[in-house]
């Protein structure tokens, strides 16, 4: 099976949208350059997302299978990082011991260590999920999908019509089941397999990634940023999707040997950057005493090449799927 390197420069992007996101040190930078940054790089998870869709919907596994070969990449690197996030917070004072044996027992039914693991559990219940999505989808036509996307899109709008509406986003609404990052998986799958690109497309996406968040500061609409422009928004699933369908457009004639270690490794590079960031070069002088964006941009640069390193040589020993899922 000839490899699509367009997914794995979505990957490399994803991640790196990702580190960036997290690199601003608290209280180093004014609010409109955290609030932007965040925003510009809230498309990465959905990338994520999408690029597990498009790679794994199609599986002819039976489900045990398909199970079994999924969370074995998973669980082990999950727990090992959950484990050493939590021996970090126990050596550095920052939990008790009853606090900490709370903590392990409810390992299986939240992310617990740090909160960066939230993905892997998301994650996991979307590889729960891929079976039952993929069956349905050997049948299903072009228009049944785009009317389950039509419906994942209203569900972003939640946000914006809770500005002006009074009704609840709870279980018992009309769309609670087509919500949530299962929009995400199956946009991935659609574009790779279905999508034939328009670039009004874009524009449209374009309009609305750049248009909403204008309209909000300009009007002075007081929200909820992390409702308004993050994950489950519109304005950043079109962010998403317009990523995704640009650089499937990209031709690439060779397999470039950096890209494709920086897209094997990505995993153990989203569960390390956090600790080698924050309880690392956070705290360097040299780099407290830069100006905000050079200091953002250093911080996140140094920040993912240390980690792919740290990966890379994780990557040659012989339990490093117990650590880094590869």
């Amino acid at each position: 099976m000839t490899r699509d390197i367009s997914l794995d420069i979505i990957r490399v992007i994803a991640i790196c949208m990702i580190v960036f996101m997290h690199s601003p040190i608290p209280g180093s930078a004014p609010g409109f350059i955290l609030s932007g940054l965040s925003y510009i790089t809230a498309a990465g998870i959905g990338l994520f997302f999408m690029v597990s869709g498009a790679l794994l919907l199609n599986t002819s596994l039976k489900q045990k299978d398909f199970l079994k070969r999924r969370f074995s990449k998973i669980i082990w690197p999950t727990l090992f990082w959950t484990f050493f996030y939590l021996a970090v917070k126990w050596f550095s004072n920052g939990t008790t011991t009853i606090e900490l044996a709370r903590t392990i027992c409810t390992i299986p039914f939240a992310p617990q260590g740090h909160g960066v693991l939230w993905f892997m559990y998301t994650l996991a219940g979307l590889y729960m999920l891929t079976p039952i999505l993929s069956a349905w989808l050997k049948t299903a036509s072009k228009r049944e999908i785009e009317f389950y996307l039509a419906l994942w899109a209203i569900s972003l709008v939640y946000p914006y019509l809770r500005l002006v509406l009074d009704f609840e986003d709870n279980n018992t609404n009309i769309l609670y089941y087509f919500t949530g990052y299962v929009g995400y998986f199956l946009l991935g799958y659609y574009i790779n397999n279905h999508y034939r690109f328009k670039a009004w497309h874009l524009a449209v996406a374009a309009i609305i990634a750049i248009g909403v968040p204008i309209v909000l500061l300009k009007c002075n609409i007081k929200c909820d940023f992390y409702e308004v422009l993050w994950y489950l928004s519109l304005p950043v699933a079109m962010m998403s999707f317009s990523w995704f369908v640009i650089i499937q457009r990209i031709k690439v004639k060779r397999e470039p040997s950096l890209l494709i270690s920086a897209s094997r490794l990505s995993f153990g590079i989203y569960l390390i950057h956090i600790f080698v960031m924050r309880d690392g070069i956070w705290n360097l002088s040299a780099i407290q005493q830069l100006q905000s964006i050079i200091q953002i941009s250093t911080i996140a640069i140094s920040t993912f090449i240390l980690s792919w390193l740290i990966c890379w040589c994780i990557s040659k020993l012989p339990f490093s799927k117990y650590i880094i899922g590869i």
